[in-house]
């Protein structure tokens, strides 16, 4: 089987553009910041096409518009449809906290959770006239100022209520679905269920709960068989080949997993083998890829070259968190 020396020695000689490079020098090599090799990629990417775009559609205000609920007559057509997916691409580039536009973000962010701003977005009615949509904001809010900023002073009372959530959720041994949405009632209403995808956003990379209970609860997302809410329908555990459609889909569930300090135990008997059996496929056989939707990091994302290498780095990059 393919090792994960073989796989950054692939990677080294057939990465050549500045957003895969930048991510070779921050989570392959986990170069420091202060060395040259990573100085000289970090400015690079500040050149890149995938970098202006977002600097390009960014507002004055540090938002890029609307934050989770995409506007349908916006007049102008936007690469970024909602703030959200413009924070979605920035984590997909690896960009961190003190880069200037996530840090004009985050500021504007902390000022929802303080209630000091609210969204431009409209208030989505559902079955509570609104009620729910506006309770939850902050919730949605933190939990994506989380995943630059874990410590944020914002986000740590809202994680703390989720943790207390889930301790009574599993508190028979078991994730007890009833359990976490009565809780949920008492405080935000029916938007952020535990198999949502905000719970694993502020959950993860921090040291909030005991290993036993996120054991647990990694035990039930991964394989929870109806999926996961804004996630794909199906579970972790539930391996793709390459050329399944549903390829790339997996490999982004297994991104919103991989900052829990217990995601190897999940990945090491099984899903760890079969994704380096797969970059071997990869490299060996012509295996037809599929694009990974906005998950691009060449700038010439069309060419199979380009291609094999972009699914490979994706793919090594949840594998050097195992």
């Amino acid at each position: 089987m393919i090792t994960t020396q073989q796989i950054i020695e692939y990677l080294s000689e057939n990465v050549t553009d500045p957003v895969p490079k930048f991510i070779m020098q921050k989570e392959i090599y986990k170069e420091p910041v202060d060395n040259p090799g990573y100085q000289n990629a970090f400015n690079q990417i500040n050149h890149s096409k995938w970098y202006h775009e977002l600097v390009e559609e960014q507002w004055e205000d540090g938002s890029w518009g609307r934050f989770h609920s995409q506007d349908s007559k916006a007049a102008k057509k936007q690469k970024f449809v909602t703030t959200e997916s413009a924070l979605r691409r920035a984590l997909q580039l690896g960009l961190s906290k003190d880069v200037p536009i996530i840090a004009k973000c985050i500021k504007k962010m902390e000022q929802y959770v303080r209630g000091e701003e609210s969204w431009t977005d409209r208030i989505e009615m559902h079955k509570d006239g609104g009620k729910s949509h506006l309770y939850c904001r902050p919730f949605l809010t933190a939990a994506n100022i989380s995943l630059f900023d874990p410590e944020n002073l914002v986000v740590k009372p809202i994680r703390e209520i989720f943790v207390n959530t889930l301790k009574i959720s599993l508190s028979k041994g078991y994730f007890n679905e009833e359990a976490w949405i009565e809780e949920n009632r008492n405080y935000r209403g029916p938007g952020l269920d535990g198999w949502n995808i905000y719970p694993l956003m502020i959950l993860q990379s921090a040291e909030c709960m005991s290993e036993e209970l996120q054991r647990q609860y990694l035990d039930y997302i991964w394989h929870r068989k109806g999926g996961l809410y804004y996630l794909p329908s199906f579970p972790a555990a539930e391996k793709k080949n390459a050329e399944d459609k549903n390829f790339h889909l997996w490999l982004y569930l297994l991104e919103c997993l991989c900052g829990f300090s217990l995601f190897s135990e999940f990945m090491h008997d099984d899903v760890l083998p079969h994704l380096l059996s797969e970059i071997d496929r990869i490299i060996c056989e012509d295996v037809i890829l599929t694009p990974a939707g906005n998950v691009r990091y060449s700038e010439s994302w069309r060419d199979k070259s380009n291609l094999k290498t972009d699914v490979i780095l994706r793919i090594a990059r949840i594998i050097v968190r195992c």
